[in-house]
């Protein structure tokens, strides 16, 4: 049994730029999570899939269905990370700047972000669980943060695959059992 780990396709809206309030952010997560994709070629790594998981999320299920002939399963287990707003007001900082900041804010456990962080790292859990009892070469369409968290929760069960950092998007990163 394997498992695939996939981005979804490159999604038609810039990243922010400039200098934004935490609602900015906000609103642009908002119009990502329903901005189209741009689809291309695609690597499966050679694997007959039998078995394909997505997230939920427009981008996600739409790359799904683009390179997965048979019958996706959404789920909302596979969403991005999200971030709640900071109680900044109007305040503006870089994009970059808030970017580091939410980091900072993770990985600190920072009371601010705690319930997103803490309802994440469960959903991966919850997810590499039902990873590890699968019976079929399974692929997994998700999101970038997703799959770094989820490929270290596949090694830390036995599965042997990349550390992924930053995934390309439409190739797939394959796990095996040891």
């Amino acid at each position: 049994m394997r498992l695939g780990l996939l981005r979804h396709f490159p999604v038609t809206l810039p990243f922010p730029s400039g200098w934004r309030t935490s609602t900015d952010l906000q609103v642009w997560l908002d119009h990502y999570d329903r901005a189209p994709i741009t689809p291309g070629p695609s690597d499966l790594g050679g694997v007959p899939w039998q078995v394909c998981l997505t997230s939920d999320l427009p981008r996600a299920l739409a790359t799904a269905r683009a390179v997965f002939p048979g019958q996706v399963e959404p789920t909302e287990l596979l969403r991005e990370a999200r971030f709640l707003p900071f109680a900044t007001g109007s305040l503006r900082l870089p994009v970059w700047t808030w970017y580091w900041w939410v980091r900072i804010c993770w990985m600190t456990g920072h009371r601010s972000q705690r319930p997103c962080r803490d309802e994440f790292r469960i959903r991966v859990r919850t997810m590499a669980n039902r990873l590890s009892q699968a019976t079929q070469d399974t692929l997994v369409v998700s999101h970038a943060g997703m799959m770094a968290y989820l490929s270290t929760e596949l090694r830390q069960r036995g599965f042997v695959g990349p550390r992924l950092k930053m995934a390309q998007h439409a190739r797939a990163y394959l796990y095996q059992r040891a």
